[in-house]
């Protein structure tokens, strides 16, 4: 299965298009139901509850949080705060464009992988990044 990685991400890419059409449809009718998210206000319980949520872990575990654990818990808290935030631009805007501008993550990606792990970047991949930030300003306007 290893050696199959890039149908794995292949795979991802599709899941991820779905959830966020899946995510549209849940902002669409949340608003029919008059439920707005108006602000990031309206994400920090979410990010309360998943933090008192590891805490309470930690605590039960009776152990220190290790590396591990902390990565996992930044992990946690970072996807959390992105969905709430792709789910309050949702319930304004166009899913299209908001999954274009989504796509940049890879370039952030890059750039911090770049910074944090030394990881070289070819100028293919450089050419790679200032495509898709134009395609998505593009896609944007």
């Amino acid at each position: 299965m290893a050696e199959n990685w890039m149908v794995l991400a292949l795979a991802a890419v599709v899941l991820l298009g779905v959830a966020n059409v899946l995510l549209k449809l849940v902002a669409l009718k949340a608003d029919e139901l008059r439920f707005t998210v108006d602000s990031l206000s309206s994400v920090l319980p979410v990010l309360v509850i998943v933090i008192v949520a590891l805490a309470a872990f930690v605590v039960w575990q009776l152990k220190p949080p290790s590396e591990l654990l902390l990565l996992a818990a930044g992990w946690i808290l970072a996807s959390a705060l992105a969905v709430g935030l792709i789910f309050l631009a949702l319930q304004k805007g166009s899913a299209s464009v908001i999954t274009a501008l989504l796509a940049l993550s890879a370039v952030v990606v890059a750039v911090l992988s770049f910074f944090l792990f030394g990881e070289k970047l070819t100028s293919r991949q450089v050419l790679g990044i200032g495509l898709a930030m134009a395609a998505a300003v593009a896609f944007a306007v």
